[in-house]
């Protein structure tokens, strides 16, 4: 669609008229409305048993683990592996200092209320991102991401895609002044220095959202690609960008330069997992059906894609029929440009890992209301539906679509994450405290309260399939034996320190096991430990010990 010109170069019209007709509600109180029951949602899963204290799943002590460990003074990327850049390490500082007064098990669970409190805070900032275009967007954004069911997911424990909506909205924030990037020459004085300062900000928390994960580079270049086609902010966004990833990465860059690169540019980029797991569970991911009880946790193709083509059909027909020649016509702004482009880089860029877990649509779920909502206001706008009652029942109903199949998605998510935790407590009291544990699956040690020893010497491990990545350079088990054989080294050193061994990754129903065992290291792990309970139900094989707790010979 063509562009406005003018003295400071192409610049996009307001995409709807500037006399809107009133609503029974403001977008403030809207989005306030959308944020409690975003956070009522949030905060009910951790009240659920065993979700803010207990032991639930993998990655959650995975990135508490990392904090605790350099809180401790243990330098990641040098004294163990880890596979992503340092920003969720370092956003859970917090949670890890009080950890080393309190525990490690209140450190996770203060961990799992920060992680609450940022996706929270993402329901915000989606309606604060559309609040201009008036209460149909901001209820459409804000309430969207609130039941969004990928993103309830993500919060009920310590993931990294609420950080990454935080950090890439609160970017999107900054850089947008309305439907417009936030620009000096636009005014003099105080508020002209200010748009100079949104530009700078917005690329630092662009920059920061990518050190927390590499994925966040995506909405970033978009955002800077609308930079460049405006002719604003843009070298003051790329300064700002190359400020918010550099500052929090230089430090480890600086301790450990070879641990570093090869772990977050090299391992996380050519990764090479189990299998590719299939378009069926991402597209039913992204658009939200998947938990429905007609759907299951396994959906068929079409149910995925008849909901991906329907959301599709309602942004090109809002799209087309908002810029159709005539008075009506409403011209795409720099915000719409942005909401387009990055919603469709997001989620194709999601089709590319080979890995696929629930909690990954939540990143695309930040972009996508976005669009939703601009496309919702470029219809009515277009359309002019009369009254401010059939405006209101056009929201509520987008709403309440969402919500429903989030009240199904929701009930699924909590009911199917619970983990057997019944050995926990006979964990704390097997384990010596203070004793050096070796474990593939940190989460168990942190809630037992075992993770940190008090012996010097003991291995630093957090994240067993971070360590088998470095080790074979990304491949994992697809490795062959000469790299998988890099692993097994690792952790022989590792078991030649340690008191105790906890095997969880053989046990409680897991898929295979997470250390690259090879014929020595079994014959030394069973000539030098032997089990004293919490025996999984996977009982070993030839060349693999079973689950439990074993302690030196």
């Amino acid at each position: 669609m063509p562009l406005a010109t003018g003295t400071a170069g192409p610049r996009m019209v307001a995409a709807r008229p500037a006399a809107a007709a009133p609503w029974p509600l403001r977008p403030g109180v809207i989005i306030t409305v959308a944020a409690l029951l975003g956070l009522g949602l949030r905060v009910f899963q951790l009240t659920r048993p065993g979700y803010l204290t207990g032991f639930t799943q993998y990655d959650d002590g995975v990135y508490i683990g990392n904090s605790l460990r350099l809180v401790n003074g243990v330098i990641p990327y040098r004294d163990f592996a880890m596979v992503q850049p340092p920003g969720s390490m370092l956003v859970m500082l917090p949670a890890a200092l009080g950890g080393k007064v309190f525990g490690s098990t209140w450190a996770l669970a203060a961990a799992r209320i920060l992680t609450v409190g940022a996706d929270t805070a993402s329901v915000v900032l989606a309606g604060l991102l559309v609040r201009h275009r008036g209460a149909l967007a901001a209820g459409v954004a804000s309430g969207c991401y609130a039941v969004y069911p990928p993103a309830l997911s993500a919060s009920q424990s310590v993931f990294l895609e609420p950080w990454l909506s935080l950090f890439c909205l609160l970017g999107a924030v900054f850089l947008f002044d309305g439907d417009h990037v936030a620009d000096r020459r636009e005014t003099g004085g105080a508020e002209g220095r200010a748009g100079s300062r949104r530009a700078l900000w917005a690329g630092v928390c662009f920059g920061f959202a990518t050190a927390v994960k590499i994925w966040a580079v995506v909405p970033a270049l978009v955002a800077w690609v609308v930079c460049l086609a405006v002719r604003r902010g843009r070298m003051r966004f790329a300064g700002g960008f190359a400020a918010g990833f550099a500052v929090p990465c230089l430090p480890f860059v600086v301790l450990a330069p070879s641990g570093f690169g090869r772990t977050v540019f090299v391992s996380e980029l050519v990764q090479a997992t189990h299998g590719r797991v299939g378009t069926d569970l991402r597209l039913a991911g992204i658009t939200g059906v998947i938990g429905l009880t007609s759907v299951g946790v396994h959906p068929r193709i079409w149910v995925g894609a008849a909901a991906a083509a329907v959301g599709f059909a309602f942004v090109v027909i809002a799209w087309l029929w908002a810029g159709r020649p005539g008075p009506r016509r409403l011209l795409v702004t720099a915000l719409d440009w942005f909401a387009l482009a990055s919603t469709f880089a997001v989620i194709g860029m999601l089709f590319f890992p080979s890995e696929w877990y629930e909690h990954y649509a939540a990143f695309a779920g930040a972009f996508l209301v976005v669009l939703l909502a601009l496309s919702a206001d470029r219809l009515v706008a277009a359309v002019r539906l009369p009254g401010t009652n059939v405006r209101a029942a056009v929201a509520a109903a987008m709403i309440a679509a969402v919500a429903i199949a989030a009240t199904g998605a929701a009930d699924a998510y909590t009911a199917t994450k619970l983990h057997p935790g019944r050995d926990l407590a006979a964990a704390s009291a097997l384990i010596t405290p203070g004793a050096c544990v070796l474990t593939d699956t940190v989460s168990a040690t942190i809630v037992a309260n075992r993770f940190t020893a008090s012996s010097p010497g003991c291995p630093a491990i957090v994240d067993a399939v971070g360590t088998l990545i470095a080790a074979t350079g990304g491949k994992e088990f697809t490795a062959g034996p000469a790299l998988l054989a890099a692993d097994a080294d690792v952790w022989s050193q590792a078991f030649r320190q340690a008191e105790y061994v906890w095997l969880v990754g053989n046990s409680y129903g897991y898929t295979g096991a997470r250390i690259a065992w090879t014929p020595a290291l079994y014959a030394y792990f069973v000539r030098h430990f032997r089990r004293i309970g919490l025996a999984g139900a996977f009982r070993g094989s030839r060349d693999v010990p079973g689950g439990g707790l074993y302690i030196r010979r």
